[in-house]
């Protein structure tokens, strides 16, 4: 029988425009329903009798290294000292066409220094309201160039494909360019939103500056549907 599992490497979190990054674990909301007690003196057979009540979202956990200069970390902790509500999404693997959407604070956050281990992080997002679990993926892009003197995308592009190297680019920018009718199309350089794009028409340059790569992230979402990812390392030739 073939194992329909799907891995969970390539899940991502976002909170407000900017992904959190060097996760190695994210939870989701764990929804549960309060039960209310309707039982009486004439419920059948001494049995008690309950209603659904409120639901209770819960709380979703995050944990990985901690890396300072992260700014999807760096909002994590802006939010703590805030107290401010904020917007969350998790993207999971684009074969499982399915992403949580939701609001919430964050109510826990702390640093962790082992012996053995790296220095790592945990936070804890509690959420508010309803959550959003869309499921079927979005078309996701039908086109994908990207504009740099020498630069070579690899593997050539397909709809299917989420993950692509663009090596050799002797200039000190380039451009994107994502194709996708009925889309919101996103892009996040190292994983801080950058601009919304239009489809089929470039991005602004994105500049190398003093680094010798950049880690382009394009968020795709149709009405209604699971996001869809694509990632992009982008390399200099200097």
């Amino acid at each position: 029988m073939t194992k329909r599992a799907t891995r969970s490497v390539g899940t991502k979190i976002k909170i407000g425009g900017n992904f959190i990054g060097d996760l190695s674990s994210i939870g989701s909301p764990s929804i549960t329903q309060e039960e209310l007690d309707v039982t009486t003196l004439d419920s059948e057979g001494g049995y008690r009798e309950v209603i659904a009540g409120f639901k209770d979202p819960g709380e979703v956990p995050i944990s990985g290294f901690f890396v300072p200069s992260d700014l999807g970390q760096a909002d994590v902790y802006a939010a703590l000292e805030s107290g401010d509500i904020q917007d969350f999404e998790i993207i999971y693997p684009a074969k499982l066409g399915t992403s949580w959407s939701f609001k919430g604070i964050i109510t826990a956050f702390n640093v962790t220094a082992e012996t053995e281990d790296a220095i790592g992080f945990e936070a804890t997002i509690r959420v508010s309201g309803k959550p959003s679990l869309d499921t079927g993926v979005s078309t996701g892009l039908t086109a994908l160039t990207l504009t740099g003197a020498d630069g070579v995308l690899s593997p050539g592009f397909e709809p299917a494909v989420q993950y692509y190297t663009f090596d050799g680019v002797t200039d000190p920018s380039f451009t994107v360019t994502a194709t996708a009718a009925n889309h919101q199309l996103a892009l996040y350089v190292d994983g801080v939103y950058k601009e919304d794009l239009v489809s089929g028409q470039p991005s602004s340059p994105v500049e190398f500056g003093a680094v010798k790569s950049r880690k382009v992230t394009i968020v795709a979402k149709e009405s209604g549907k699971a996001s869809v990812a694509y990632e992009i390392v982008v390399v200099s030739a200097d």
